[in-house]
């Protein structure tokens, strides 16, 4: 059993600033979601800034950045931001810091062209696709109708995205106001997710892919209806191990905290027991839909309900691919999953 995190910070009001190591600089902003909050990261960069995700399109944010730089920026400019993934809340300004600061963008190359599918909704970001996808799953067609209905707009999220990028490659080394930081790419949440890390500082940006309570959406996309997300999720915890114990993991979600290793234990152990309650319950031949009161307790609305479809097959493929459950199309013309043995 793993021991909570510890958390050597309080939480943040809106548009402050912490500096929780020398140079590096926490800011929480707010979200128009269930999760109201992300944090992002000011990094004092010799005769400038650098900024690492830079959070959702809103006038209010904009506000915050301005305040934040007026107290603290000294008049230096803002250099570049760098992306962790192409989700708004951490990439939806940076085509307003391009624009207002002259700040050139760095991302992985994989996040950087789903950013544009998705701002085009093309490809991995039609919405039809999705639901009729999910349909196939065994979605209500009444929810998949009310979620198409109001057509999450990525575009809503996000300033125009810029059309050039500094490319991040995994093991790259950034320096940041004369430090060394390490690029960690990993899959499962998104294609090639970038975390870094400061030896010298003992410091992990761990973006989205590790959080210290609340657990990562991972899900398989209608693009790539057998992959198997989840395992790339899992795997790119030993990416994360050789850490020291004791490193401080700057998360996009929650607060600052210590215990990485016991987290990537718990959150083992936690989908462990969802894809054994999964393989029990696929006893006779059950869709994605039918499994989601298993994985979820609580009661989800129709947009968590798209979440939870793509996390319920991540955790159905990946059974598939350990050979304990079976796939196939039943009659109704629905995927069903089926124990083996």
């Amino acid at each position: 059993m793993s021991n909570p995190p510890d958390y050597p910070y309080d939480a943040l009001e809106f548009g402050e600033t912490l500096e929780v190591a020398p140079g590096v600089h926490w800011v929480r902003m707010p979200l128009p979601f269930q999760l109201n909050h992300i944090n992002l990261w000011l990094l004092e960069d010799g005769d400038g800034w650098t900024v690492i995700d830079t959070g959702f399109n809103t006038d209010e944010i904009r506000d915050y950045w301005r305040a934040i730089f007026g107290r603290l920026a000294g008049g230096k400019p803002i250099k570049r931001t760098i992306i962790t993934h192409f989700h708004p809340d951490h990439l939806g300004l940076a085509g307003w810091f391009e624009a207002e600061y002259g700040a050139k963008m760095w991302m992985s190359y994989a996040e950087f062209l789903q950013a544009h599918l998705a701002w085009t909704q093309s490809v991995t970001h039609d919405v039809d696709g999705w639901m009729e996808f999910f349909v196939e799953n065994g979605l209500d067609p009444a929810v998949s109708k009310r979620y198409k209905a109001e057509r999450p707009d990525f575009g809503r999220g996000t300033t125009k995205i810029p059309v050039s990028v500094h490319r991040i490659c995994d093991d790259d080394i950034i320096e940041i106001g004369g430090r060394d930081w390490r690029a960690i790419t990993s899959g499962g949440h998104s294609a090639e997710h970038v975390s870094l890390y400061c030896e010298s500082l003992n410091l992990l940006i761990s973006g989205d892919q590790v959080l210290p309570r609340i657990t990562t959406n991972v899900s398989v996309w209608y693009t790539e209806p057998d992959g198997d997300p989840l395992r790339h999720f899992i795997d790119s915890f030993d990416r994360f191990r050789p850490l020291p114990e004791d490193v401080l993991v700057l998360p996009s979600h929650d607060r600052p905290f210590r215990g990485l290793h016991d987290r990537l234990t718990g959150l083992v152990e936690h989908h462990d027991e969802r894809l054994d309650a999964a393989a029990v319950h696929c006893e006779t031949p059950r869709t994605a839909m039918d499994v989601l009161p298993i994985l979820f307790r609580r009661e989800l609305d129709d947009h968590q309900i798209a979440f939870a479809m793509g996390e319920a097959l991540a955790h159905l493929n990946y059974l598939v691919t350990e050979r304990r459950l079976h796939k196939y199309r039943n009659d109704a013309g629905h995927t069903v999953f089926q124990r083996i043995g």
